[in-house]
């Protein structure tokens, strides 16, 4: 591995909800005018990943959404196989994440402070306590390529909320309509007079996950992973969604995937039958991870082949990658370290 030198890199969506003209102003003062990015497209977090990369940053903050945190981890990821040569591998720089996005998953994670918080405490010279980021690598015969990694993803009626919450952004009008769009308030807006309507009328989706590896099931009454024969058939029937990844949480802190952090040699699946209805009913117990019901199953695997006989919503880290009738997902072979926050550990 080539080594990686102390510099730290700020890297912020100059797109983001919370990246206005005062926090870039507060950046400017507190980064070195050659360690601070501002990214506004994709191109340009490609480029300045490679920077990152090519210069040896040992840390790296990102300020932005569980979208951009993982569009910029896979930014890195492929600058360091372009980078790679017969003298060894760029090493990875370490992560701390910037809660400077709308869903933040990974900030509750991490336990993400107030951003210049967090900012100045790592700019000092402190060397926080940090945690391995495992990540899926998923694959489909679309759009999503073989090689992007996220911490989290699914297919179903999670994915078309967040189809239907971008839909209600996009039509809000002025600042003020378009900031409460994006809250918490804007989610569950889409909601209810969006994606209930659309899963009413929806026909039932039969689907098939394979195991790619070894699996678990976990027992729903108590928690026990019982083991399961390798790459064999998990699920076969009709289901509303299937989702995944090595972080248990969603945007605003919706812990969807509570046994994403078990193991550190698997990631989580969960097949859920439940109607919206139930859920919303429920919502304090879902939200908090703790919602058992034979209709969520849940499964611990090394890898797994998704199979749907319609095309479902989907997503991937909080960003819509429009319907997919299938995903091939794997544990992937690398991994980043994830540097915790000033904020309280969820």
């Amino acid at each position: 591995m080539i080594p990686r030198t102390p510099r730290v890199a700020v890297l912020l969506n100059g797109n983001a909800k919370r990246v206005n003209a005062r926090v870039r102003d507060a950046f400017a003062h507190l980064v070195p005018e050659a360690d601070l990015f501002f990214s506004r497209s994709m191109d340009d977090a490609a480029a300045f990943s490679r920077t990152i990369i090519e210069q040896r940053y040992g840390q790296v903050m990102l300020g932005g959404g569980d979208g951009t945190i993982a569009a910029t981890l896979n930014a890195l990821l492929e600058a360091s196989d372009d980078l790679s040569s017969a003298d060894g591998r760029h090493a990875l720089p370490d992560i701390a994440v910037l809660r400077l996005g709308t869903g933040n998953g990974l900030g509750y994670l991490s336990g993400a402070g107030k951003p210049m918080q967090d900012a100045m405490r790592l700019l000092s010279g402190e060397l926080p306590g940090s945690q391995v980021l495992r990540l899926v690598k998923v694959a489909d015969s679309g759009r999503v390529s073989g090689g992007l990694v996220t911490p989290f993803g699914s297919l179903g009626y999670d994915a078309q909320v967040l189809n239907d919450h971008l839909h209600v952004v996009n039509q809000s009008r002025g600042r003020v309509s378009k900031a409460l769009a994006k809250s918490l308030g804007g989610y569950f807006y889409a909601l209810g007079t969006r994606t209930v309507r659309a899963e009413l009328n929806a026909p039932r989706t039969a689907i098939t996950v394979t195991a790619r590896g070894r699996a678990s099931i976990v027992d729903p009454r108590t928690d026990e992973e019982i083991p399961l024969d390798p790459n064999g058939v998990l699920f076969d029937g009709t289901a509303r969604s299937v989702s995944f990844g090595t972080s248990p949480f969603y945007g605003f802190g919706l812990r969807a995937l509570p046994f994403a952090r078990r193991r550190s040699d698997r990631f989580h699946v969960r097949v859920s039958m439940a109607s919206v209805a139930f859920l919303l009913t429920h919502l304090r117990s879902l939200w908090k991870g703790t919602l058992r019901t034979p209709d969520f199953v849940d499964f611990l695997v090394e890898g797994a082949r998704i199979e749907c006989d319609r095309p479902l919503p989907g997503q991937l880290a909080g960003d819509a990658i429009g319907t997919r009738a299938s995903l091939t997902l794997d544990l992937s072979e690398h991994s980043f370290r994830l540097i915790d926050g000033t904020g309280p550990r969820h």
